[in-house]
């Protein structure tokens, strides 16, 4: 249960304690990793080239992860949008306790979009992502194509590679992750606000066209022309203007 609110209910702030605490810190320690290729000795140009197609696959599954960030961007905008129309409903209502209820829902709505938005960014930020390319340096005037390593070295740091890239799309595949819960649970609140403020201004207006008023009067009576008697007398009218009846007793 504790691990389901912390993914569903506060997906933001667990995203950014794992990636921070568990990925980047295996990420600044596996920079540091050496490579044990001894096992398949004599065979290094077999696996550079599964390792380099791996690299490739992983570039395409950041590009994946980047264009689900920028939908959800899209999203975003869509139902920040729709808040903002509905603001300006809010001022056509009388604003009473169960209508501050409907503005603090919508307040978190706009919270978890917010925090929705701040994530899917994160996994747009430019950062270093290791790909195979050849070495090409400046040299006065001169681009010079250096000669290619050993495949022994070029094994060993396509594979270091490889790694390093597995978690730099973990930390994108969790940005994106907790960008899509936090914005199905802005969008949630905001149906609950649209669906609680629509029943509480029926609820109101239900309690303004309908109800009983009692009415006190008294009569002024002349005896004898000198003596003045006040004679008390109410009557209690029961409404329902939504369904036309007047009762009076």
């Amino acid at each position: 249960m504790r691990s389901f609110i912390k993914q569903q209910v506060f997906p933001g702030f667990y995203t950014q304690y794992v990636n921070k605490k568990y990925i980047s810190k295996n990420y600044d320690s596996q920079k540091n990793f050496d490579v044990d290729i001894s096992e398949i000795s004599g065979n290094e140009e077999d696996y550079i080239e599964q390792i380099e197609r791996d690299l490739e696959n992983q570039l395409d599954r950041k590009k994946r992860i980047e264009d689900k960030a920028k939908s959800l961007l899209f999203i975003i905008a869509v139902a920040v949008t729709a808040i903002t129309f509905s603001l300006s409903y809010l001022k056509s209502l009388k604003i009473d306790v169960y209508q501050i209820i409907s503005i603090v829902i919508v307040f978190v709505s706009v919270i978890y979009l917010v925090f929705g938005a701040i994530r899917a960014l994160q996994a747009l930020n430019i950062r270093q992502f290791h790909i195979s390319q050849a070495n090409i340096e400046k040299v006065n005037n001169d681009f010079v194509l250096k000669k290619k390593e050993s495949d022994v070295e070029y094994l060993k740091g396509v594979i270091k590679s490889k790694q390093l890239n597995d978690l730099i799309n973990i930390q994108l595949s969790n940005f994106t992750y907790a960008s899509f819960n936090l914005i199905r649970n802005g969008i949630i609140l905001f149906v609950i606000f649209f669906i609680s403020t629509i029943s509480f201004s029926f609820i109101t207006e239900k309690q303004k066209t309908s109800g009983s008023h009692t009415i006190n009067k008294k009569i002024q009576v002349e005896i004898n022309d000198s003596i003045k008697v006040d004679l008390p007398y109410s009557f209690e009218i029961n409404y329902d203007v939504k369904n036309l009846e007047l009762e009076k007793k």
